[in-house]
Order: C-alpha cells, then structure tokens, then sequence
C-alpha cells in the first residue's frame, strides 16, 4: 500500500516539474509582433551553433540574415530584409532585451530601425511554438 502511495506522489512530482522546465534553446519558435503598424512573423531555429530561421512565411519571406543572442545580458539582435505592400525590399535590425526566459511565452521588447525610421517592438513567443 505505502509502496504503490509513494510510487504515484514520485510520479506526479517529477511530471509536474518537468512541465515547467524550459525546453531547448530560449528563440526557438514562431515570433509575433508589430514594426510600424506592420504585422511581423519570425521562425527561429537553432542547430546546435547558429540560429536561423525566416520572416513573415509564405510567397514573401525572407531568410534572417543574422541573430545574435548574447546569453550574459540576454539581449538579441535580429537582421533581416523585408518586403513592404509594394514588394520592396527594406533592410530591417531589431535590438531588444529577452524577457521571461523560463516561461513558453517569452517577449523581445527592443527598439526596430531600417534605413528611413525607427521606433519601438515588442515580438511575443507563441505558446506552443
């Protein structure tokens, strides 16, 4: 009786744990967010070296040129080139602070530039990315 009680508490005190353990690399994911009223949708992929990954998916996506992601500050840079309505592409850099490391749904919140303005993002992890 003490043996299968104590079996079932081990068993649910290891599952719970690990449910809240973070899993693989802090970008990994679909990223969701706003640059100047634009709607920006990043994937981020790691291999063990470098990260990678595309922006906004489909007919128009790009490759991310860079990410960088400095772990003693956990600040990330991303480089990309976008395309805006009319197909033209736009050099685009984003500097932010990664927040809520552990948790599935992490936030970038930094500042956006490209060659004509600049302001202020925040990209959102999607939960379950």
């Amino acid at each position: 009786m003490y043996t299968r009680l104590f079996a079932l508490l081990m068993l649910l005190l290891t599952s719970s744990t690990s449910l809240h353990a973070q899993e693989g690399h802090p970008l990994v994911g679909t990223w969701q967010g706003e640059w100047d009223g634009n709607f920006l949708t990043l994937i981020m992929n790691w291999d063990g070296t470098t990260i990678s990954g595309m922006a906004n998916p489909g007919p128009t996506s790009t490759t991310l040129e860079s990410v960088v992601l400095d772990s003693s500050t956990w600040s990330v840079t991303i480089t990309t080139d976008l395309k805006d309505d009319k197909g033209n592409t736009i050099h685009f850099t984003a500097t932010g602070a990664l927040d809520n490391i552990g948790s599935p749904v992490r936030t970038v919140q930094g500042t956006w530039r490209t060659d004509s303005s600049s302001g202020a993002f925040t990209l959102t992890r999607q939960s379950g990315a």
